[in-house]
């Protein structure tokens, strides 16, 4: 009976480092998951593709704001999870010229709210 008690708070104690560990790791996953979409954003932007409009051209791209929450938990059968919400931008830009328009500021057209989850597994975060 002894042994059944160690057995179960050795889980418990298993499952609470894991725990600590999955929520140490996240806040560098998450900085990182945000440095992947600044440079799919600079990708994006240099890979516009230029339409003629009434006024010359204009062209479209996915960007994604710098503010963003990064969140742990415990998930299903004690699963960490993490949660990455920040905001997905569709950018225009519009000009006389190609040349022009990629000099012109780009307006926000449209705003997505974006939450990913990712797990936690073999001592590292899933995605």
């Amino acid at each position: 009976m002894r042994w059944m008690i160690m057995l179960a708070v050795l889980a418990v104690s298993g499952a609470a480092y894991a725990q600590d560990a999955a929520a140490g790791a996240f806040p560098q996953f998450c900085e990182e998951w945000m440095q992947k979409l600044a440079a799919r954003e600079q990708r994006n932007v240099a890979n516009i593709k230029w339409a003629e409009a009434a006024d010359g051209v204009s062209g479209e791209y996915i960007g994604y704001g710098q503010e963003h929450t990064c969140v742990t938990k415990t998930g299903t059968q004690s699963v960490p999870v993490g949660k990455i919400t920040y905001r997905e931008v569709r950018y225009e830009k519009h000009g006389g010229s190609v040349s022009d328009a990629e000099k012109n500021p780009p307006q926000a057209v449209e705003t997505t709210e974006i939450t990913e989850i990712f797990r936690y597994s073999a001592g590292k975060w899933i995605y």
